[in-house]
């Protein structure tokens, strides 16, 4: 029966701009970088990452949720009001739908990026290796998947530019800024940006993450990061999808026009 509710939300989305984000956005990553790398290999791939991560990925994660969720806003869900659904499962469709986007964009680029740092490493050793690129692809989902219900409902409660907004202060704002601060572990949208320093060696600025680099200090390299801001984001993605699929369900229960 999920998998009908799966189904459902991909063909609404079919000829929609949010079917087109997983290509389009990492498309712009891509260009941009080789744009700037200067055809050097171990500069492409450092501004790769580093700019998709800090960027591009949140950018294309909120606008995900916020084209998935205002469409629908858009015509004040008529059609899920004439329906018997289950607005739980509706609302879980909705986060794997914008997670499956999601995954698709980061394994684009990632495919995309190994072809073309290998090409223009001319058969030298790369910086990043593909195993280091492939934990980072897994990473990014695992630590911003708690965003997509947030976001979702943010821009189904506050609207379109407000949700936009909020999640660039929290993603680009807080995310950079907080990300080498010792108490980094409470800030949550620093996760990615601290835990790409042992993965992919690169910081926040996107300098090396190596000694003789601004901001750089060893404990940034601790690989226990790692488990702890999987579990920490994996808590927060429970406890997020459990309270804003509540919501929805209310709401839904109550009538959309209320």
């Amino acid at each position: 029966m999920m998998q009908a509710y799966i189904k459902a939300e991909g063909l609404k989305n079919r000829h929609t701009v949010s079917a087109k984000l997983f290509w389009a956005v990492p498309l712009v990553s891509l260009l941009i970088s080789f744009l700037f790398s200067g055809q050097d290999a171990v500069y492409y791939q450092t501004n790769q990452y580093n700019w998709w991560y800090t960027t591009f990925f949140p950018v294309l994660l909120l606008l995900s949720t916020a084209f998935t969720e205002q469409r629908e806003k858009r015509v004040k869900n008529r059609i899920m009001g004439t329906l018997p659904l289950d607005m739980k499962k509706l609302w879980a469709a909705k986060v794997i739908y914008s997670l499956k986007t999601l995954l698709y964009a980061a394994l684009f680029l990632y495919c995309t990026q190994e072809i073309v740092s290998r090409i223009l490493a001319k058969g030298a050793l790369r910086s990043i290796s593909g195993m280091a690129g492939l934990a980072a692809v897994c990473l990014w989902l695992a630590l911003s998947a708690w965003q997509v219900p947030l976001w979702l409902f943010m821009s189904r409660t506050c609207g379109y530019a407000a949700g936009l907004l909020l999640g660039l202060a929290g993603n680009i704002g807080l995310g950079i800024l907080g990300a080498l601060s010792k108490w980094w572990f409470l800030n949550p949208f620093s996760y990615i940006s601290r835990l790409m320093c042992p993965v992919l060696r690169i910081l926040p600025n996107g300098l090396p993450a190596q000694p003789g680099s601004q901001t750089f200090s060893p404990e940034v390299l601790d690989l226990w990061t790692i488990p702890v801001g999987v579990l920490i984001s994996g808590v927060l993605f429970f406890i997020c999808f459990l309270v804003t699929a509540n919501l929805y369900q209310r709401k839904g229960l109550r009538g959309w026009e209320d």
